[in-house]
Formats: structure tokens, C-alpha cells, sequence
């Protein structure tokens, strides 16, 4: 895992420099999104994400930087076996994970034109997280009147930081000169944080002439 970070580090360098050096500040061309995403996979049980991205590019090469908000909530049923009368409960549990995410990215740009653009993304992913999670439960059970005396339900709290790499494309379509629309994927691998996979879009806008 170090290994691929530092080696995407300097892939983000490489493209970095390589826009400076070989077409000048002046010939840079600036654009960003808002952008909605839901998350696919189990990591959390799902979640949305609020992304705004800041690109800068010329030719088929750039450079993005994204922040955004994560959040996910979910209830599971956690099922509990009383042998005494033999019958099994569902008590249902409810957990939450915030994350702040950031991201630093190189791209390839296959297609760009005034109507349609394609973008392939290789970069680091940084994410700050924090909520819930079921721990365990204690509780009491009456036998004879067949229901809880009392029932506690016991949560972990978490608070972890998170680096790991990310892979996605985009895809916009341009309806106005400098406005369009963005649809979008990214995979997410973070240590010890999970695998997310996120499916969206948004609106992109153009902040100087291409």
C-alpha cells in the first residue's frame, strides 16, 4: 500500500509539472462541479456523498482536487435466542459513520471538445471518519410476563483517519458553452477504512474559455 501511494504521488507530480512546464500558466484551462454519489458498496451499508471538484487541464492531461461530505445510517436486526421459552427476538440497531473526504488526482483526457468530455482519474484519497457501531447488549428477559425488563443497547465510538488510492471516470456534456452536466464514478481503496464505490453526477462549469 505505501508502495502504490507513493508511486501515485508522484504520478499527481508528474502531471502537475507537466502542465506547468510544457504549456504555461496563461494556457491552463480552469473548470468545477457539484456533484451527488451514492455509495455501492457494504463498507457502511451505503451513504451519500456530496463531492466539489476544482480541475485545472490543457490538452489530455490534468489535474483534479475534490473535497467532499460523506454521510451513512443504517438498521440491522440483531437477533437474540431465548432458550428458556424458545423463541428468538429481532431488536433492530442503528449505526452511523461521518466522513470528510479529499482527494488529489492525475487525469488523462481521451475526449474534449465543446460538447462532450471524457476523463480518466488515477490519485490519492484522504478521509477523516467518524460514528457508531454496535457493540454489544445487556439486557433482562421475563419469562413471565414474556418481554424485557430492561434491554441496553451498547454502541463503540470511532474516530479514524484513512489514506488509500482512487480510480474513476467522467463524463460531461456540455448544453451551454460553460455549463453541463457531469456523470460520474469512483473507486476508493483505504486503509483500513474499506473499499467504497460511488455512482453520480452533478453540474460542471467552465471558469475561462476553451
Amino acid at each position: 500500500m505505501k508502495y502504490f501511494i507513493k508511486k501515485c504521488t508522484c504520478i499527481v507530480i508528474l502531471f502537475f509539472g507537466l502542465l506547468f512546464s510544457t504549456y504555461g500558466i496563461d494556457s491552463l484551462k480552469y473548470s468545477f462541479s457539484f456533484n451527488y454519489y451514492k455509495d455501492l458498496s457494504d463498507t457502511y451499508d451505503g451513504g451519500d456523498l456530496l463531492s466539489c471538484e476544482f480541475m485545472i487541464h490543457k490538452s489530455c492531461f490534468g489535474l483534479l482536487i475534490s473535497y467532499g461530505d460523506f454521510q451513512s445510517h443504517s438498521i440491522f436486526d440483531y437477533t437474540v435466542f431465548i432458550e428458556e421459552v424458545n423463541k428468538t427476538l429481532s431488536i433492530k440497531f442503528d449505526e452511523f459513520a461521518i466522513m470528510k473526504t479529499a482527494s488529489i488526482s492525475g487525469m488523462i483526457i481521451p475526449v474534449n471538445n465543446k460538447i462532450v468530455a471524457a476523463e480518466i482519474i488515477v490519485g490519492l484519497a484522504f478521509c477523516k471518519a467518524q460514528g457508531s457501531q454496535f457493540h454489544d447488549l445487556d439486557y433482562s428477559y421475563s419469562f413471565i410476563e414474556n418481554r424485557f425488563n430492561y434491554l441496553y443497547k451498547n454502541y463503540e465510538y470511532f474516530k479514524e483517519t484513512h489514506f488509500g488510492y482512487q480510480l474513476g471516470i467522467n463524463t460531461k456534456f456540455f448544453v451551454l458553452p460553460r455549463f453541463g452536466i457531469q456523470l460520474s464514478a469512483r473507486m476508493q481503496d483505504l486503509s483500513n477504512g474499506g473499499t467504497f464505490f460511488f455512482a453520480g453526477g452533478g453540474l460542471c462549469f467552465k471558469l475561462n474559455q476553451y
